[in-house]
């Protein structure tokens, strides 16, 4: 239903060959040395970057013509994406010259979300703003304001801002994103996301000492389990690797998800799952395993017990899981962990588990990997996460060619000292109970040494409570220390329709003290486009595009990789880039006697974006040289590598023996940008050992992975030390509480999810009432910039983003090959079933049942009495008595949204239907797929 020549237009050759005239030259090829002079002498610059319109942060070649974005490729230069490009990131100049954006300072004039604003100068809103944080920080101190600058891409300058102000409260999305996922590769590995070794190429040290881009797949299985890389990833190399390992290898690939998704629909195999039981699969596949192992059976030797060598702890897990043998579920009646238990409560039948527990356990190399929405959504998604990790491990699997890669630790590192977290280290003082205490600021943090301890990604969603109550300090130096929120600055994140209920942030950024003071005194948006957040906003800065600023990537390779995100055009409208806007606040602050600031940090330091991702990379790669075959053969195993790829493979090094670490020539902007944006460093498996000569075996490197010990971790080590500091202080989590723990475990544990009727006896009373379970998932990954982005919000997705809209009218940037800059903005009519808008999928019986079609009119209601309306898209692609949505299709009510904005009145917001007092218990995550509803036709 898209305008399909405009698309073309800009996402193919023509685009370039409209708007430049040289047609012959633009195919989805290297340009060669002639071409690219004949391109100068037209005054086609080409620029490498980094992509932002989705998390997947691809490498990008972009083309500028008289100052204008003209045309977006891949970068071939950059194994991530592998010179690839896709919808989303060719429709960049969609975002980049949208009517849309954000274009100016604004002040607020109306009440809070009355988007009442007026236009301001740059000097009048940071002196607004910097009069603000001084008047707060003397009367509160300085925790009482808190700087969340949504994904981690671009924020370290915001970061580094805020710590020198004196605040430990700087934060990102992590904790609304998908905690529970990461917490067992955290535990076990001192990582966070498992991913299967697919990125191809990867760079190769060869026998003969070279270097080599290798193409070859070694993967014989991957289990995806709520993870739809072909749709909802930031993990760009999977969507073709997974492919090209089926094609290319043999690869199997089952998807287990309650949807059929993209993903499911190319897999051998898809396993509807009742939500929420990932867990349950992944215990009875465990105790299958352990079961049946038998190492002198090809066929049954399912366990590589090498993996002993590596780890510590396993015989104390081991103890712990099958303590859960012989207890009984109240639920089903069945033994925990058992195959009739898994069957009962996955809805999975118990062959089919055999199956898929036999078919893991006896093919190498094989990986299981687990998903954002699940079980990264639920409440107990932890113990299916450390599950996925021991399966991994102890299968022989883990580091190894074709397997499961932890590619949190094998990323190259960036930041260093530029993020400004030695700031926290400062000492401060305070006075609590009337007595002065001395401490460092990072012991005043919100969440560490309040509600959440366990929380190593701050927790956002309870954002809500703090901004009504304030926080109460339970743990450290600090303990019994009590402060408000008095000032929340958020940059490019939305958390008042991401972060849990929206009502629920609506409330507590509106609340007003007895004097008639908003109880948070300054809210702040820096942001390219203008989002709901943006509505409870005393001032709006408009911070510049990511075509428009500079910075680096921020991706998961298997192996070091960090290309940079350059300043492709200058800044367009009155918008920033956020060093620009660090150096602006900085320098008010220390103009209003702010002693924390000083010119030396900031704008002295860092007069340029340059000067600032120079310090980034710094610490670049960071990584050790590990693994099999060596990185750098020629350079001591097991010492940590800086520098350069060339003057590391080059030898141009020195070498620190007492700390172990070699030091090449510094990686640089302008070292990027003679190599087309990126620095590459070779690929290693097995990082975790290395052959020792005496006793003719493999043993331990203990440089990899990142945990205590070095080792694998099945005793949780991370745990101990803080519980120390939990039974050190005044009460326990109130996580903690709700699960009934009275400290940390130091191994294996397993409690229940919420909201779930199959699997909680808490919940079984509304199984009847409410007969659905809601789950939600990604709709391209872009979120906000596919709803804006006219040629995305014409693209349908999986039955939840559907072109089922209503008829209306919005000014859009086209294509127009006869202006000169190529496109124009327009006013056009859309028909009717033309956008896409946030659905419900429902199976055909039940939609039968309800005598529902695609395209009626619903309501939903969940047990809260919150209730949505949507309309329905009926499919067989979904486990009957489950229903999904888009995560923020729908209900969008920022005018900002463009095209979206005119369809809120008939579109589900998911978030309206979660439970905003159900945070998971350890890390506060936001349970977004836990939760059960009742439909009805209007």
């Amino acid at each position: 239903m898209m305008n399909r020549r405009s698309f073309l237009k800009w996402t193919g050759a023509g685009a370039a060959a409209a708007t430049l005239g040289t047609a012959g030259l633009f195919q989805l090829r290297t340009v060669n040395a002639d071409e690219l002079e004949s391109l100068k002498n037209q005054g086609v610059d080409i620029k490498y970057t980094a992509d932002v319109m989705c998390p997947s942060e691809c490498g990008l070649e972009m083309w500028v013509k008289d100052g204008r974005l003209t045309k977006i490729y891949g970068n071939k230069a950059v194994p991530f994406n592998d010179g690839t490009c896709c919808a989303k990131g060719a429709s960049g100049i969609q975002l980049v010259y949208s009517p849309d954006r954000i274009k100016y300072p604004m002040i607020r004039e109306g009440e809070r979300g009355e988007g009442k604003f007026r236009k301001a100068t740059w000097d009048e809103a940071i002196d607004y703003i910097a009069q603000k944080l001084t008047k707060i920080k003397k009367e509160h101190g300085a925790e009482s304001v808190i700087m969340d600058a949504g994904d981690v891409t671009d924020r370290d300058q915001y970061w580094r801002l805020f710590f020198a102000f004196g605040t430990p409260n700087v934060v990102e999305h992590g904790a609304i994103c998908d905690t529970p996922r990461r917490h067992g590769p955290k535990l076990m590995l001192g990582g966070k996301r498992i991913e299967p070794d697919v990125m191809r190429p990867v760079h190769v040290r060869q026998p003969d000492g070279s270097l080599k881009k290798e193409m070859t797949y070694k993967n014989k299985l991957i289990i995806y389990v709520g993870w739809n890389p072909f749709v909802a990833t930031r993990i760009n190399y999977e969507s073709r690797g997974t492919l090209a390992a089926k094609v290319d290898n043999g690869c199997k690939i089952v998807v287990v998800d309650p949807a059929l998704t993209n993903t499911g629909s190319q897999a051998d195999l898809w396993l509807p799952i009742r939500p929420g039981t990932d867990g349950e699969l992944f215990a009875g596949m465990l105790r299958y395993i352990l079961e049946n192992d038998n190492p002198n059976s090809i066929d049954r030797r399912y366990i590589d017990w090498d993996f002993k060598k590596y780890s510590e702890g396993w015989d104390e897990y081991l103890e712990a899981f099958k303590s859960w043998w012989t207890k009984i579920d109240p639920m089903t009646n069945l033994p925990y962990f058992s195959l009739e238990w898994t069957a009962a409560r996955t809805g999975i039948e118990k062959e089919q588990i055999i199956e898929l527990s036999h078919m893991y356990g006896s093919t190498k190399p094989a990986a299981l990997v687990c998903g954002m929405q699940s079980p990264g959504h639920h409440y107990n998604g932890y113990v299916a996460s450390i599950l996925m990790t021991t399966l991994n491990v102890i299968t022989g699997n883990f580091d190894v060619p074709g397997g499961a890669i932890d590619t949190e630790i094998t990323k190259s590192d960036k930041g260093g000292s530029a993020t400004g977290k030695d700031f926290k280290k400062k000492k401060i003082k305070r006075t609590v109970n009337g007595i002065e205490v001395e401490g460092e600021v990072e012991q005043l943090h919100m969440d560490l040494y309040g509600d959440w301890p366990v929380a190593w990604d701050d927790v956002v969603g309870d954002f809500p409570k703090l901004f009504m109550e304030g926080v109460a300090l339970k743990y450290g130096a600090f303990k019994g220390h009590k402060y408000p929120i008095k000032a929340f600055l958020q940059r490019t994140g939305n958390a008042v329709v991401t972060g849990s209920a929206p009502y629920r942030w609506q409330e507590a950024l509106t609340a007003k003290d007895p004097s008639g003071e908003y109880k948070v005194e300054l809210m702040v948006t820096i942001d390219t486009i203008y989002l709901e957040s943006a509505l409870y906003a005393d001032v709006i800065l408009p911070e510049a595009s990511y075509a428009e600023r500079m910075s680096l990537s921020d991706i998961y390779p298997p192996h070091p990789m960090i290309y940079l995100r350059d300043e492709v055009i200058k800044p367009l409208h009155e918008s920033k880039p956020p060093t620009e806007i660090m150096n602006l606040i900085a320098k008010k602050l220390y103009e209003l006697g702010d002693k924390d600031i000083q010119a030396k940090d900031f704008w002295e330091k860092y007069k340029s974006q340059e000067d600032f991702v120079n310090e980034m990379l710094k610490p670049s790669p960071g990584k050790y040289n590990v693994g099999q075959p060596l990185p750098y053969p020629k350079l001591p195993e097991g010492y940590k590598l800086i520098g350069t790829p060339d003057s590391l493979e080059a030898g141009r090094v020195t070498i620190d023996n007492e700390k172990k670490e070699i030091k090449g020539e510094a990686v640089t902007v302008e070292w990027l940008r003679k190599n087309k944006g990126v620095a590459v460093w070779p690929m290693s498996w097995y990082r975790y050992r290395k052959f020792d000569a005496t006793s003719m075996e493999y043993v331990a490197n203990k440089a990899f992975p990142n945990t205590k010990t070095k080792l694998i971790e099945f005793k949780f080590n991370l745990y101990s030390a803080i519980d120390q500091k939990i039974q050190a202080g005044l009460d326990l989590p109130r996580g903690m509480k709700e699960i009934g723990w009275d400290r940390l475990p130091s191994t294996f544990y397993w409690f229940e999810t919420t909201w779930n009727p199959h699997t909680n006896p808490k919940y079984k009373k509304y199984a009847e009432e409410y007969p659905f379970q809601l789950i939600v998932g990604r709709v391209h990954q872009s979120m906000s910039g596919t709803q804006m982005i006219p040629w995305l919000a014409q693209t349908p997705s999986e039955g939840i983003y559907m072109p089922l809209n209503n008829a209306f009218e919005h000014e859009i940037l086209d294509a127009n090959p006869a202006k000169k800059e190529g496109f124009e903005l327009k006013v056009k009519k859309f028909k009717a079933n033309t956008w896409c808008v946030g659905t419900l999928l429902m199976h055909s019986q039940d939609a039968a049942k309800l005598g529902l079609k695609t395209g009626d009119m619903i309501e939903i209601e969940n047990p809260l009495k919150r209730s949505v309306k949507s309309k329905v898209f009926v499919s067989e692609g979904i486990r009957p008595g489950v229903v999904k949505m888009g995560f923020g299709t729908g209900g969008r009510f920022s005018p900002g949204l463009g095209g979206t904005y005119k369809q809120k009145d008939y579109t589900p917001s998911h978030n309206m239907l979660v439970d905003p007092d159900s945070l998971s218990p350890l890390m506060g995550m936001p349970t977004y797929a836990d939760m059960i509803v009742k439909i009805k036709k209007i």
